[in-house]
């Protein structure tokens, strides 16, 4: 992990960075009344310039590491670990995934919104996908041990969550179209997108088409933009989906680095 230790800490001191400034935006950069922009507000431009640079130096962090293996490895044992601490991070992001799927669903039955219901389904649908995903990557055995036979894992579950999240965007948008401030909705339109490519990157494992350097620089976008837009004040359903989006992808992106970094690499 040491080896490329760079690519999370960018990613986490940037979530940090994102969320600060983007909170700082959301608390003077609006007037009260109307909800527009403030004229002359510093943030408008320093967190779109901040994001851009970011984005610069992550793709330069990940150029260290491999783009793919020859031949590709199977999913489980391209995210494969001994140590089940590891898999903390994506379990968590799942869990909270999936209560974010209840809240909506439940709001969405008691008051008859279907747009909520749908969401909170599509939310469950993409949790449930997961866990078994998970799972698979649990390898027993010596951290030391060759690479074991790869476990069966049904690859269509890794298709639902970029499905999910791209029906997602459509209703997030219609949602969001209605305010005249792009400024006030870009943050989070630009994370459910980042979501959406970084697990259909995260798919690619399971289809023998994986590219390292793009999973990572997706799913570091994503982590980074999902920790931004939970400065904007959503709903609480809202806000666990883009924490457990961003838990989950920083689990598999740290799964990921750790492979790579051993000595049978590059698997």
């Amino acid at each position: 992990m040491r080896k490329y230790i760079a690519v999370p800490a960018l990613i986490l001191l940037g979530s940090a960075g994102a969320f600060l400034m983007r909170l700082a935006q959301v608390r003077t950069g609006f007037e009260a009344l109307t909800g527009l922009p403030v004229p002359g507000d510093p943030w408008r431009y320093l967190l779109p310039a901040f994001l851009l640079v970011l984005a610069a130096l992550l793709a330069l962090a990940v150029r260290r590491v491999p783009e793919s293996a020859q031949p590709p490895a199977a999913f489980a044992n391209a995210f494969s670990t001994t140590d089940a601490a590891m898999l903390t991070l994506p379990v968590m992001g799942i869990l909270l995934m999936g209560v974010s799927g209840v809240l909506d669903a439940a709001k969405g039955l008691q008051l008859g919104l279907r747009a909520d219901l749908l969401l909170g389904l599509l939310s469950l649908f993409s949790a449930g996908a997961l866990f078994p995903v998970t799972a698979a990557c649990r390898r027993p055995g010596s951290r030391q041990a060759a690479p074991e036979t790869p476990r069966q894992l049904d690859s269509s579950f890794l298709l639902v969550p970029p499905v999910c999240l791209v029906i997602r965007l459509v209703l997030t948008y219609r949602q969001n179209s209605i305010d005249p401030s792009l400024s006030a909705y870009y943050v989070e339109l630009l994370a459910v997108v980042f979501l959406t490519l970084a697990f259909y990157r995260l798919s690619s494992f399971a289809f023998k088409a994986s590219r390292n350097r793009r999973f990572l620089l997706y799913a570091g976008g994503a982590i980074v933009l999902s920790a931004a837009t939970l400065a904007d004040g959503h709903r609480l359903s809202a806000a666990l989906l883009y924490a457990g989006g961003a838990l989950t992808l920083l689990g598999f992106l740290l799964l990921r680095l750790e492979v790579l970094a051993k000595p049978w690499d590059n698997i």
